[in-house]
């Protein structure tokens, strides 16, 4: 039996949905998990689902997955996050079902290299030599004298919000910068891509969607080179 275009997987949760899009487009998609959906009959009747790859699809192709899926009584929810270690001990993958949020309530040690998939929420210090890689946003509810890098994936709209601010390096995107020293003077900083760079600023949750570049401290460009992945 070939590789199906619509995998489904049962969680502890609920169901996640991922589709292969490598090779065929939409119709093929829709087909084969209505396909499935009919041959299920009512097996998956009020369940919760999450569609774990749905940044590869059209925000109407997600639409009338969704539209298919309710047909079938299935209903929208959230997974909780799974984490899947690689190789090597000190390096880990975190995984959230849809680019979700992932809560880590403990400290980075140092040689310890964090892979998440979607926003990282740190209530712990980074130590040096500890590294957190995300594909959305990272906060650090504690002392950052690591590396961060969100938006991994190309997000320029990702952001680093630290409680106190030493990072070794930050990265957003493919933007690189480093930290200068006053910065971690007083507490919570953020940063994010202004006028093709990183720019430090004071974190204003009111204000936060719309910092304005001239009241930001441009961070330093780093030397050439990125983070393993």
């Amino acid at each position: 039996m070939g590789k199906r275009i619509v995998s489904i997987k049962g969680t502890p949760t609920g169901l996640l949905f991922s589709f292969d899009t490598t090779e065929v487009g939409f119709g093929q998609i829709y087909a084969d998990l209505e396909e499935q959906l009919i041959s299920s009959g009512d097996y998956y009747e009020d369940a919760e689902y999450v569609l774990e790859n749905e940044n590869q699809l059209a925000a109407e192709d997600i639409k009338s997955i969704e539209e298919l899926l309710a047909k079938y009584h299935l209903h929208r929810g959230s997974l909780a996050p799974r984490m899947v270690p690689t190789d090597e001990e000190m390096e880990v993958t975190y995984q959230t079902a849809g680019g979700n949020s992932i809560l880590l309530t403990k400290s980075i040690r140092s040689g310890q290299k964090l892979y998440i998939r979607g926003n990282a929420i740190v209530m712990g210090d980074i130590n040096p030599g500890g590294e957190i890689v995300a594909t959305g946003n990272i906060i650090v509810m504690g002392n950052c004298r690591g590396v961060l890098h969100a938006g991994a994936e190309g997000d320029e709209q990702a952001y680093i919000v630290v409680y106190q601010m030493k990072a070794q390096q930050i990265r957003i995107a493919s933007h690189v910068a480093t930290v200068p020293e006053e910065v971690w003077k007083t507490p919570l900083k953020a940063a994010i891509i202004r006028d093709g760079g990183i720019v430090l600023t004071d974190y204003l949750p009111a204000q936060f969607a719309d910092l304005p570049a001239a009241e930001a401290e441009t961070a330093p460009a780093a030397g050439a080179g990125g983070l393993d992945s």
